[in-house]
């Protein structure tokens, strides 16, 4: 069974020990499984593994958000202790925090009001149109920023526009940089949290771990 693109279940025993192995499933799973792919339909290019190229698939936009906008998720999960379970976790909570983290110039260009309401249109209107109904809501949708932005919001006109194409290469140059802080031995709490929820989505308990 491949537990990555490249990574088989006989390639390596289970379960993972070291923070290091963890760090590097996750990343080829993101990678090779999920940002790759995407990038790949939005803008064409080189297969992991392959010397072949292949070209951009034509009206693929909406695949390409339907795998990148979980990214945001994931990333709020990873990082995040998660909440005291008597605690009530606001909906889209850990959404709201992977964008606040891949996306730090969004927050820096609206500020906290808008980005709120921003992030409230990317949920509602692209993450949850798009997975419960197939479509994102009127409003949001595929588009080119100004500025090379992945993502542009009009706060009077209410109006999200997400760039596939970029998105996609957002995410994984993110994805890089998040490897490299999980690799670093300072950022320990970081590092706390990653392997805490690694283990709970891989099934590993305390005693394996």
């Amino acid at each position: 069974m491949w537990i990555a693109w490249n990574i088989k279940d006989t390639d390596i025993s289970w379960p993972p020990r070291t923070i290091e192995e963890k760090v590097e499933i996750f990343y080829q799973r993101a990678l090779g499984w999920q940002l790759h792919v995407a990038d790949l339909l939005a803008n064409g290019g080189q297969p992991l593994g392959k010397s072949c190229s292949v070209k951009r698939l034509e009206h693929s936009g909406f695949a390409v958000l339907q795998i990148c906008l979980s990214y945001f998720e994931t990333v709020g999960h990873y990082e995040q202790r998660n909440p005291a379970p008597t605690a009530k976790i606001p909906k889209g909570y850990f959404f709201k925090e992977g964008v606040r983290s891949v996306l730090p110039q969004l927050l820096a260009r609206h500020g906290e009001a808008v980005f709120d309401e921003l992030v409230g249109r990317l949920y509602g209107g692209a993450r949850c149109g798009l997975y419960h109904n197939s479509m994102t809501v009127p409003g949001v949708g595929l588009g080119q920023p100004s500025g090379d932005a992945p993502i542009g919001y009009d706060s009077y006109a209410k109006r999200l526009a997400i760039s596939p194409e970029r998105l996609a290469r957002a995410l994984k140059v993110h994805l890089e940089q998040f490897r490299a802080l999980l690799l670093d031995p300072k950022n320990v709490e970081l590092r706390q949290n990653f392997e805490r929820r690694f283990n709970k989505d891989n099934g590993i308990s305390e005693r394996e771990s």
